[in-house]
């Protein structure tokens, strides 16, 4: 019963067959579906829809899960693109947004000096101590009280509106560097821990090369703005990434992220009923059991991060 369809393994399962050893399930579509019992141990369900399904009691020891081979090249494409994408738009606006939007001497070159540094270590001492997502407000507040100065009094127009200029300028190529903490903890999720440093180098090449394209053009203060941030924001961006992966709860919306693309195009058990199954030495990577029933379910000697892509 090679490549098994999902009619078929209803239409058996109906007939009071249990044992479905060994099949190939990739991709197959079981959702809804009362199969209780049943017996899937070394299945390949790489891709496979279990959503909403009744699976008590069912024997999934040994099986393979997650993406198939071209979900994972998809996925993995989509991933080292937006590293990329990140990585350029990063160095492109760290290095050109500041170009003589506003007057860049005296009193406003001397913001470029010392704005940065302060806006930045406040960013990531709160970061660290709180979320990256609070930390951020340290942007938000600067920008309102730069923007607020530029306001209120027209002598400190040209330092005010310059330092509210750094700060946007920061504040963008900081959430660019931080969004690759989501992108590496997706790689790890569903392939390994060298994919994820290969999509930070990703992210380190593209936002040279934006700054070496741009360094004709620019200040030399506005590239060593965008280098100084992104200098420190990358590695807190892999700090929060590592302690995302060790379960941290205060990093919700790097894992919400990480676990949306993981487990978009994997195996999907969400809102299914798996109490008593049993997924005993399974390979569990990029597999959804949100909102499912795992009551008494077991989870021993899983490989929840395989290396196989096949």
């Amino acid at each position: 019963m090679k490549n098994t369809r999902k009619d078929e393994v209803v239409w058996l399962y109906e007939l009071g067959e249990r044992n479905f050893k060994r099949q190939n399930l990739r991709g197959k579509c079981f959702r809804g579906e009362d199969l209780s019992e049943a017996d899937f141990s070394g299945c390949d369900i790489r891709g496979a829809d279990f959503s909403n399904a009744i699976l008590t009691g069912v024997n999934f020891t040994n099986v393979t899960a997650g993406l198939m081979k071209r979900q994972a090249m998809i996925l993995m494409a989509l991933l080292f693109l937006a590293a990329a994408m990140f990585g350029f738009l990063a160095g492109i606006i760290g290095a050109l947004a500041e170009i003589r939007v506003f007057p860049v001497e005296g009193a406003e070159n001397a913001a470029f000096a010392w704005v940065t540094p302060i806006v930045i270590i406040a960013f990531t001492f709160v970061s660290l101590t709180r979320t990256m997502a609070v930390g951020f407000g340290i942007f938000v507040i600067a920008f309102a009280l730069a923007t607020l100065a530029a306001l209120v009094s027209s002598d400190a127009l040209p330092v005010a509106s310059t330092i509210a200029a750094v700060i946007a300028v920061n504040a963008i190529v900081a959430g660019a560097t931080a969004a690759v903490s989501a992108l590496m903890v997706t790689a790890v999720l569903a392939f390994r821990i060298t994919i994820a440093l290969m999509i930070a180098a990703t992210f380190v090449a593209t936002f040279s090369l934006a700054i070496a394209l741009s360094e004709a053009f620019v200040p030399t203060s506005s590239i060593a703005s965008a280098i100084t941030v992104a200098s420190i924001v990358l590695p807190l961006s892999g700090y929060v990434g590592w302690r995302t992966l060790k379960g941290d709860r205060k990093n919700t919306i790097t894992a919400t992220i990480a676990h949306f693309l993981s487990t978009k195009w994997g195996t999907n058990f969400r809102g299914a009923d798996l109490t008593h199954a049993d997924f005993s030495r399974a390979v569990l990577k990029s597999t959804d059991f949100s909102q499912a029933t795992l009551t008494h379910t077991r989870w021993e000697r899983n490989v929840w991060n395989g290396n196989s892509l096949d």
